[in-house]
């Protein structure tokens, strides 16, 4: 599940990428795979095209931090974003995301 202001950024297009903390629900995850994003009874369905892993540093050198947390004005305000969602996490995944048609 995530928050009614992350859900309505996939909604509005804002968004692409999802970020997680790297946990075994997540590990065995592939491009291809279906995505499901939920908040409340409201869910989309997205495909995974590609998966990056590794610390915040990596993740964000392959991917522009405005496709994971558009309302940050700089990536160090998205790393803190990061920190505040996952405090202990030192290993992340993320998403690249696709609607399906």
């Amino acid at each position: 599940m995530v928050k009614k202001e992350a859900f309505n950024l996939y909604r509005f297009g804002k968004r692409d990428v999802e970020l997680r903390a790297v946990k075994h629900q997540w590990k065995n995850s592939k491009p291809g795979d279906i995505a499901t994003i939920q908040c409340g009874r409201d869910i989309f369905r997205k495909k995974i095209t590609k998966i990056h892993r590794g610390t915040l540093a990596r993740i964000f050198l392959k991917v522009d931090y405005k496709r994971i947390f558009p309302e940050a004005s700089t990536v160090f305000e998205a790393v803190k974003a990061a920190k505040k969602l996952y405090p202990d996490a030192e290993e992340f995944m993320a998403f690249e995301l696709q609607d399906i048609f």
